[in-house]
């Protein structure tokens, strides 16, 4: 038993250095999981056995390549606006491995692999979520998901990434455009929830 779990461990180390080079070499969408798999010296399936997606597999790499890159840096956040203010270390993070978070962002936009339907709340953002309704309970179902999904779009390092690349912004600046707008969506969140409330009493 202990020789099969380490030879699954290196054949899953195996692919990650695979990918890991084919990475530093061509970038992020440069290589198929064939050459993964190629140079790996494994089939193309024993490559998805390990990761179910091409996105999988990459933000794999990406934590190979910077260890602590798929760490969930708002794990500890109690409330909303506390979310919002961990967005200044975790666009600090974004900016230091920018290149890599530029590269898995540009393919998994290429893959669609990472679309998820606007009514489903991932299990990676269950205690975002959690909090969020906490502090705004009167918000319809329909309402909140829609809110909830739009700051979690917001103040992710693809809108840090777009923002940087597509309107030339500095670190700073768009550091502060995305906390700012995600504390107007929140404000405006606080205004409909207590208008909810309101109607709701006798």
């Amino acid at each position: 038993m202990k020789a099969l779990t380490r030879h699954t461990e290196a054949t899953r180390q195996a692919i990650l250095d695979a990918s890991a080079e084919l990475f530093q070499q061509r970038g992020g969408d440069g290589f198929s999981v064939q050459q993964v798999a190629d140079r790996a010296g494994v089939t193309h399936r024993t490559v998805y056995r390990y990761f179910p997606t091409r996105v999988e597999l990459l933000g794999a790499t990406a934590e190979r390549l910077s260890p602590g890159f798929a760490d969930d840096p708002f794990a500890q956040v109690a409330t909303v606006e506390e979310w919002i203010e961990a967005v200044e270390p975790h666009f600090a993070r974004t900016e230091r491995s920018f290149d890599l978070v530029r590269e898995v962002v540009a393919a998994m936009f290429a893959s669609g692999e990472a679309l998820t339907p606007a009514d489903t709340v991932h299990e990676r953002d269950a205690h975002r979520w959690d909090i969020f309704r906490r502090e705004f309970p009167n918000l319809s179902e329909d309402d909140a998901r829609r809110t909830f999904v739009a700051l979690r779009h917001l103040m992710s390092s693809t809108s840090y990434v777009l923002l940087r690349l597509r309107f030339g912004l500095s670190p700073a600046e768009a550091t502060e455009t995305i906390r700012a707008a995600a504390s107007h969506l929140t404000e405006l969140a606080a205004t409909r929830d207590g208008a909810a409330e309101q109607r709701g009493q006798p």
